[in-house]
């Protein structure tokens, strides 16, 4: 574990100019002597040269790493922009052992741990209201978007910041991650382009799904979405061909079926990429079995 520094770069003192006790200043080189330090001490309150320059001309100083006093197996990154504190980010290990070696370098480290920083601003006019945004059938209007903090104790996401959107008739809130409102709070993303993200689903929109895809191999024409006869949901599986079987069936939620089945925004592919992702991975990167080979064989 890298050892603990004892300062910061910005709590290094300013170095003064003083004469030694008990010397006389000559009184031909006082104001000489004057002016010297004063000189001094300008160059020493010159403004640092940034470590880097962000895309909207921002100027980034003092990134460092530093030790936590309460548990010293933690280490946090921080930095200024345009002279104010970031607020400080929990490092990865290994990014701490790169930093003690000086293999990782501050914009590096600011790419990691403050991203949004460094993309480029959308234009404030994105943020008037009402905008458009691309829905299912045609143009639908975002009235309002912002943020909040959930105040309700009773709600299992008490204290949490969400998402609040009005679209049309439609009023929804969601809890957002920190990656979100990042971006929000920078002015990196459109409250259109949050807004598909975060309420994509309940507004039924192409965008949506479009992100989910199956991957290369899985016959479209195995998927299946049915009513189970056992409890009478909707659900989704999918046949990965011969050797590998069929998925298990996943229950699709309501938005979703409205999506595929009235909205048509979304198709049979998308809704199974989307809820058996990971498993149709899982299973297609596992190895088939010997008594299922030779059968495939035959």
């Amino acid at each position: 574990m890298p050892k603990k520094k004892t300062k910061s770069p910005q709590e290094e003192p300013a170095t003064t100019v003083k004469a030694t006790a008990g010397e006389e200043t000559p009184k031909e080189k006082k104001g000489e002597s004057q002016e010297s330090g004063q000189n001094e001490a300008q160059a020493e309150r010159k403004p640092r040269e940034p470590q880097m320059v962000t895309v909207n001309g921002d100027k980034v100083t003092h990134g460092h790493a530093y030790q936590s006093k309460t548990n010293p197996e933690d280490w946090y990154f921080t930095a200024k922009i345009n002279g104010e504190q970031l607020k400080p980010q929990k490092m990865d290990p290994a990014d701490v052992a790169a930093y003690e070696k000086k293999e990782i370098t501050v914009p590096e480290l600011m790419q990691r741990y403050y991203p949004t920083k460094l993309m480029p601003r959308v234009p404030e006019e994105a943020f008037k209201y009402p905008n458009g945004l691309a829905g299912p059938s045609g143009p639908i209007t975002i009235d309002k978007f912002n943020v909040y903090k959930e105040t309700d104790e009773t709600r299992a996401d008490y204290g949490r910041y969400k998402f609040y959107a009005q679209v049309g008739d439609k009023k929804m809130s969601a809890p957002a991650s920190r990656e979100d409102l990042n971006a929000y709070f920078d002015r990196v993303m459109t409250p259109g382009q949050l807004v598909e993200r975060n309420f994509g689903e309940r507004l039924h929109l192409p965008s949506h799904y479009a992100q989910f895809r199956l991957p290369e191999g899985i016959d479209p024409n195995g998927v299946r979405v049915a009513k189970d006869r056992s409890d009478g949901k909707w659900k989704v599986s999918a046949d990965l061909g011969e050797g590998r079987g069929r998925t298990s069936k996943q229950e699709i939620s309501f938005d979703d079926g409205y999506s595929l089945f009235k909205a048509k925004s979304a198709t049979r592919e998308q809704i199974a990429a989307k809820y058996l992702g990971q498993e149709i991975t899982a299973k297609m990167a596992a190895p088939l079995s010997m008594e299922k080979s030779a059968s495939v064989k035959m």
